[in-house]
């Protein structure tokens, strides 16, 4: 299991100076396979599946923080992210992993009611995210002790 802290930040169009910033915290299932010789080189990939548990979002205008919100277990969100990754690992416990969500980061079906008016703002949204992670095992080759 894994905790992301997965989101993108943009420019809103047509409102010059108003940025975005939308990021979910998810718990992650990860399900993959090994390559190599796995006390030296080796590649791996895999699937995962993703909940977003925590979703937030900021508004700001001229670098100025305006809006902010914080939501639980929100349907803005999509329930589950399909990803899948690919990486290798190398000496001394670094790795270097790409990452790509197959899942819209919104809900296009979510339903927003301002002033009597309802309305779908995510619709036609296309937003699937991918990184590309680096990493280190700070603890390769450590060995802990534990007595009473």
């Amino acid at each position: 299991m894994a905790v992301r802290n997965v989101g993108f930040i943009y420019d809103v169009p047509d409102q010059p100076g108003v940025r975005m910033k939308h990021r979910t915290y998810n718990l992650g299932i990860p399900i993959g396979v090994k390559i190599g010789n796995l006390d030296k080189v080796f590649i791996f990939g895999g699937y995962e599946l993703e909940i977003p548990f925590v979703y937030k979002e900021k508004t700001f205008v001229n670098e100025d923080k305006e809006d902010k919100s914080t939501i639980w277990f929100s349907n803005r969100v999509n329930t589950f992210n399909n990803t899948v990754f690919l990486g290798v690992q190398l000496p001394k416990g670094l790795s270097v992993k790409f990452k790509y969500y197959l899942t819209n980061f919104f809900n296009k079906d979510f339903e927003s009611t301002t002033n009597g008016v309802t309305s779908k703002p995510y619709a036609d949204s296309n937003y699937n995210i991918f990184y590309f992670s680096l990493t280190t095992n700070l603890f390769r080759g450590t060995d802990f002790e534990y007595s009473k």
